[in-house]
Order: C-alpha cells, then structure tokens, then sequence
C-alpha cells in the first residue's frame, strides 16, 4: 500500500543495498506492461513486467490494473533501485510494499528496501 511521507522526513541507511539492475521497467501512467508470473520474488505486491521498449523489473501491483493480457500503470513508476551504505542519510518521499522512494544527499532518487533504512526523528 501506498504511504506518502512527510515533507523532510530523512532515514539513516543502516545496512547496505546494492542496486541489482541498471536499466529497469519504467512507465507513465496509462502505459501497457507485460507481466512475467513464472518470475518469483519473496517481496508480496510486486510483479515482474515488461515495457515496449524492453525494459524489465519488479512493478508494485497495487500500481497495476488488468487490461487484457497485459497491465496498466495507474501512475508514473521508474522500477530504478539505488546502491547505498550504512550512515547515508536518505530524504524518504513515500513507499510501497516493502520499498521506499528516496533521494540521496547526492540527488540520485530511487527505491529502496524499507528494512535497510531508520527514520530519523
């Protein structure tokens, strides 16, 4: 489920995530993606699709409607993880099923686990 977070709100990055693709899925809303059910993940509401242009990763269900064979982007979504280690401070902008959409102090924005990051209050 979607949760947006307050504006500022920072996390400290406690264990080390390596960002596993370079060139994820990514779409607007309203763009048709092919999903890939024989492909398995241990993280619940995320699905495996592809785009036109042959871009491939995990999309967030809950972003996704049925059209036909394929799924349709309920909003814009970049599949685009980041690679981060523990003490970096992340600006969190929301999450979804497991993953966290943030900025770095550099300015890269993408996911994150959620379970690598503590809010810092």
């Amino acid at each position: 489920m979607l949760y947006v977070f307050p504006d500022g709100l920072t996390a400290k990055v406690a264990q080390e995530y390596r960002r596993p693709y370079a060139d994820p899925v990514k779409g607007k809303a309203g763009d048709l993606l092919v999903p890939d059910y024989s492909e398995e993940t241990d993280l619940f509401g995320w699905i495996w699709c592809r785009n036109e242009a042959g871009q491939e990763g995990w999309a967030p269900g809950n972003w996704l409607v049925s059209q036909g064979d394929k799924l349709r982007l309920i909003r814009d979504f970049d599949a685009i993880e980041l690679t981060v280690a523990p003490g970096d401070i992340v600006t969190l902008h929301f999450s979804e099923s497991g993953f966290c959409w943030v900025t770095t102090a550099a300015g890269e924005t993408g996911w994150v686990p959620d379970a690598n990051l503590r809010i810092e209050y």
